[in-house]
């Protein structure tokens, strides 16, 4: 029970944060790009964290030496400096005087009209207090990008002193709670949850640096299974640091002995690196980030050989390859006697970690999935990996996985100390949770894939444990599809059946059309104005003829849709049927008799619903006819109403609901229904042939060509 309610505790507390966050970053940027701005939301939530922290760090000595009352944001600077300054830069890595924290700032933020250079001084003041010290790479250049005088803030200095009062002021009426009560590494995990947030409304530019938590904790899993301890972890293209400190959240019980190692080129992403291993509490002595190109540059050579190594590097890049002779030459790549093409560094990545993985290794790397069977210098490497037994095993990944990318990628796992010449290929390409943007990884898809990584079962459709003389006799191709059969889920069809339902509905449209024929005769020839003549017509607004319910009480829990359940879980948008749901609680009941329209509160998207369902978001309204009223007709009028929706906002209440509708006699109003949904019908009853044709043709073109059976 303990368990239950701490993860509990740690999902409200997340979703608060979460919640809170996005909202000021949403609402501070206003006109500037989210993508661009969000060094200022990241880098004064760090700024905020830092002062805390080590606020934190000198009350509790304070305390526990029995002055109880004593405060370090309320001393002033010279007393700061005189007891506090000394040795505090050895152990913490940074000094902030009392005058320059986060709280003692935000305080006078909407009247300081000197607030960005004020701050821009801080920033510069807490980087310096770093020189001359052991920390002095680790806290340089950390606020680089928190650039409080540039335009992208404003055009003057006002507006932008009142964007940076805005985000220091948002980010201050968060409460993260004291660090040693909460459930949850509160700034940690806020800060990832906006870089991956930017980062999936980035796309590319944002996906680059930022692999998803759910691929970190796979990759984390792999390179610890069955290890007691490490050495340390290394990550040669680290970007913001998510992988190394997934091992970090994954294995406290583990002892990760020398600490965390990265290595990144981008300048923007080195120091997101840096915040962010300070932001989950890892002390400067604890890491050594370091830019430069990888490549070309390493520069953790007198750190190898590492224990394990994570990586997701950039996928098919350029790099100089073998323009540069000298490359050849280099203990990194010089085994497998071929550089990496110019076009496709993956190899060289591969090759640079291989080369600093201890004898006692695992490295789990992320890889396009071309690496495992293209020709040239890339089967040359690969060869030399297969034959010298370094490759344990392939993982092929869900496709939509990561933020910029839709491609399926594979995992790439390599060991040094193998005692069997085999490799095992594992398809975890149906291992998903479905989600809006992205897909993910959910635990029990993890366990999954560890638990046959660890076992090595071989499981029909999933996994094979293959020996090496069966990859040469493939020509050293890698594809887990060359290995993993690939299960047959087309649907087996009973072709007479199939037959007879094409002829039953057949007969349908064959009614139907002549029903078609006849309405379009009687409506030719100006038979449609003789329909409307003499008709005596309203014009009435939607909000006098429907009701409208908000349907936040039929939002579905879980997304654990299958299509063996009953309920159908819509959304107003082009999908309409997410899915089908068992939850049997709160549910819209409707039917032939008692018929709504959902509407999108946002697109204007709507359907006809006669049956039960539940709804995905409280985004849409659930329309119903008041007394007297023909909900039909209705529908049939609001599908030839165009509105503009390009503004984001609730269409029903502020505008839609308002416009009028033309409203004849009853008499006029059931005879108009029954002419467009004889044409509706027969619109359906056609889709429902050209479906059913398909499965025809697919039958018989598989019976057809099917040479094996007839042989």
């Amino acid at each position: 029970m303990a368990n239950l309610s701490k993860g509990n505790n740690e999902t409200m507390q997340r979703s608060e944060l979460h919640r809170k966050i996005w909202a000021i970053a949403d609402d501070v940027r206003g006109a500037v790009d989210g993508w661009d701005f969000k060094q200022y939301i990241l880098g004064i939530l760090f700024y905020r964290f830092i002062s805390e922290n080590i606020t934190e760090f000198f009350n509790s000595a304070e305390h526990e030496a029995g002055d109880l009352e004593f405060d370090y944001a309320e001393i002033s600077d010279e007393e700061a400096e005189a007891d506090f300054r000394p040795n505090t830069v050895e152990d913490k890595g940074f000094f902030i005087l009392p005058s320059q924290l986060f709280r003692n700032v935000v305080k006078t933020a909407k009247d300081n009209e000197n607030l960005n250079t004020d701050l821009a001084n801080i920033f510069k003041a807490i980087e310096g207090s770093a020189v001359g010290f052991a920390s002095e790479d680790d806290i340089k250049g950390l606020f680089e990008d928190v650039d409080t005088t540039s335009n992208r803030l404003g055009g003057t200095v006002a507006e932008k002193n009142k964007r940076l009062a805005d985000i220091l002021t948002g980010i201050a009426g968060i409460n993260f709670g004291k660090f040693q009560n909460n459930d949850i590494d509160a700034f940690g995990d806020t800060y990832e949850y906006l870089i991956s947030n930017y980062a999936s409304n980035a796309g590319k530019s944002g996906g680059e640096f930022f692999t998803p938590q759910t691929v970190s904790k796979i990759l984390a899993r792999l390179v610890m299974d069955g290890k007691t301890n490490i050495n340390k972890v290394y990550d040669p293209t680290c970007g913001s640091g998510s992988l190394l400190l997934q091992m970090k959240k994954q294995f406290d019980e583990h002892i990760i002995d020398e600490g965390f190692f990265g290595q990144e080129i981008n300048m923007t992403n080195f120091n997101l690196a840096r915040m962010n291993m300070f932001l989950h509490n890892v002390n400067y002595n604890n890491f050594s980030i370091k830019r430069g190109d990888t490549l070309i540059n390493p520069l953790h050579r007198d750190e190898k050989p590492f224990d394990a190594i994570v990586s997701n590097p950039p996928y098919s890049i350029k790099w100089v390859g073998d323009a540069d002779p000298t490359l050849i030459n280099d203990e990194r790549f010089a085994p497998a006697g071929k550089l990496a093409p110019k076009s496709y560094a993956d190899y060289a990545f591969i090759m640079h970690s291989l080369s600093y993985l201890s004898s006692k290794g695992r490295a789990a790397i992320v890889c396009f999935p071309g690496i495992f069977y293209r020709k040239g210098a890339e089967k040359t490497i690969r060869q030399y990996l297969v034959d010298n037994n370094f490759i344990d095993c392939v993982i092929q990944l869900p496709e939509n996985l990561f933020f910029g990318t839709s491609i399926a990628t594979c995992i790439l796992v390599m060991a040094k100390n193998k005692t069997e010449n085999k490799i095992l290929f594992i398809d975890a390409s149906k291992e998903f949770k479905k989600e809006t943007n992205n897909n993910i990884l959910e635990e029990k898809n993890i366990k999954v894939i560890i638990d046959e990584f660890r076992n090595r079962t071989e499981k029909e459709y999933f996994s094979r444990y293959v020996d090496k003389s069966e990859i040469v006799e493939n020509d050293y191709n890698l594809s887990v599809s060359t290995y993993v059969e690939k299960e047959d889920t087309r649907e087996i069809i009973d072709i007479k059946v199939l037959n007879k339902e094409i002829e039953e509905t057949v007969k349908k449209i064959d009614k139907l059309r002549a029903s078609i024929n006849e309405i379009v005769k009687e409506l030719e020839d100006e038979k449609i104005n003789e329909l409307l003549k003499n008709e005596k017509i309203e014009w009435i607004e939607l909000e006098c003829l429907l009701d409208y319910e908000q349907p936040s009480r039929y939002i579905v829990k879980s997304t654990e849709y299958s299509n063996d359940y009953d309920i159908p879980v819509l959304t107003a948008g082009q999908t309409f049927i997410l899915g089908y749901t068992n939850e049997k609680d709160n549910i819209y009941k409707a039917d032939k008799n008692n018929p709504v329209i959902i509407f999108d509160d946002f697109t204007a998207g709507n359907h006809w619903v006669d049956f039960n369902f539940k709804v995905k978001s409280s985004a849409m309204k659930i329309l119903r006819a008041k007394e007297g009223v023909n909900l039909r007709y209705c529908y049939h009028c609001i599908k030839t109403i165009r509105v503009d929706t390009t503004e984001h906002k609730r269409l029903w209440i502020s505008h839609y609901s308002q416009i009028k509708i033309p409203i004849p006699s009853i008499e006029t109003q059931e005879k108009i229904v029954k002419i467009l949904d004889t044409f509706t019908n027969c619109v359906t009853e056609l889709q429902a042939e050209l479906q059913a044709r398909t499965k025809q043709y697919e039958c018989y073109r598989d019976k057809l060509l099917d040479f094996k059976r007839s042989n």
